[in-house]
């Protein structure tokens, strides 16, 4: 993390490897005026008169510094994550990268609806989608972004349809949603999100729920590095419910996008969804295929937080067992900037790494899954300069 401002050389000469960011976090919250001037006066004055309820300044989240950031994100003005110019000065620029995601999951997080009024929940939604269509967007074409729903909230799949209806529609590459909610994410009242999500050809995103958010399943952590484990827990029972309830037999062609939430666990976790399913095929005699081969079709990972070995030498036997077992182009750079846990793209694929690995996770991976060009002769550089 050392060289996160490090500079490429100014050469075309030098073959690069094109980057695209799968996790980039714009952090503004409701009262920033890049969100608020979305807002009508009544919600922002309920707000303002009451709060926000459970947020990641609430007593139930372990103490932790304000938007866990790095401590160069804060821009001249004190701020973090709000100024686009900012953020591309920091990031983009740096890594000459083709593109980046704009995850922006704190708007599930400060309110899934749970505990305010849901019209105030509904435009706070399209707040914060609304601020990147104007804000983020025309800051930079590089800068592209998932459509950020509630899902718990009535007919959640119309913000969808409003986003990709309206302007800005064709920077809108995937949909965002919390992996924890009020029920598994296999059932079917989420099914008209999977269905609109197909309709547009557009990836669902899971991304971690968030600080304040309860991590286990039995209650909340008291320490930050205990929660910040347990982030790898949310997909073991989010994948098992979307393939056991057969969204995948029902949607064939929907890609779902496992951001934050580790990778390496796959491999070993396929063995024992099969395991299970070998056992207990005839209580799901919907499933058209075994667990492992949904798996390896519908999901795909990101990098952050980078998973390493305790001994460096094994760090590639844990990716070649990834790529062996099917995955090799499941994998996608993320940096999850402006975070303190950032990774540059020379740290997440050293250049002791296969050529062709380090191509496809740091591009073209994303490249395939969210549709977007990589630019000719842009990224790092291949080998050293």
């Amino acid at each position: 993390m050392s060289d996160v401002m490090a500079r490429l050389p100014a050469t075309d000469a030098v073959e690069k490897l094109a980057v695209i960011d799968a996790d980039f976090h714009p952090m503004p919250v409701p009262t920033d005026p890049q969100v608020a001037v979305h807002m009508s006066q009544r919600w922002k004055d309920y707000i303002a008169q009451f709060g926000m309820g459970y947020t990641s300044t609430s007593p139930f989240a372990p103490a932790m510094r304000e938007y866990t950031h790095r401590l160069d994100a804060t821009d001249a003005n004190g701020r973090v994550g709000v100024d686009p110019l900012w953020c591309r000065d920091q990031v983009l620029d740096p890594f000459d990268m083709s593109a980046v995601i704009l995850t922006c999951p704190q708007s599930y997080i400060l309110n899934s609806g749970g505990n305010m009024p849901v019209e105030c929940s509904l435009e706070l939604t399209r707040a914060f989608n609304d601020a990147l269509v104007h804000t983020w967007m025309p800051a930079d074409p590089r800068y592209y972004a998932a459509i950020v729903l509630a899902r718990d909230l009535p007919n959640a799949a119309a913000e969808i349809r409003r986003c990709k209806e309206g302007p800005g529609g064709d920077r809108f590459v995937s949909v965002l949603i919390s992996p924890a909610g009020q029920e598994p994410l296999g059932r079917q009242r989420y099914w008209e999100i999977f269905e609109t999500c197909v309709h547009y050809g557009l990836p669902l995103t899971f991304h971690v729920p968030g600080m304040g958010r309860q991590q286990t399943a039995v209650g909340n952590t008291n320490y930050y590095g205990e929660m910040h484990m347990n982030f790898a827990n949310l997909p073991m029972t989010l994948v098992p419910s979307l393939i056991f309830e057969g969204v995948f037999d029902r949607f064939p062609t929907l890609r779902i996008a496992l951001v934050e939430l580790g990778w390496s666990w796959a491999v070993p976790y396929s063995w024992r969804l099969d395991n299970a399913w070998k056992k207990l095929r005839s209580e799901v005699p919907h499933l058209r295929h075994k667990p492992s081969d949904y798996l390896r079709e519908h999901f795909w990972f990101t990098t952050q937080p980078l998973e390493e070995a305790e001994r460096p030498e094994d760090t590639e036997e844990v990716y070649r067992m990834f790529e062996e077992s099917g995955f090799a182009d499941r994998l996608m750079f993320s940096s999850d900037y402006p975070h303190w846990d950032f990774d540059s793209p020379y740290h997440s694929m050293p250049e002791s790494f296969p050529i062709e690995r380090r191509r496809r996770i740091l591009g073209q991976n994303a490249s395939k899954l969210f549709g977007i060009a990589t630019k000719p002769n842009s990224g790092i550089p291949a080998r050293g300069a």
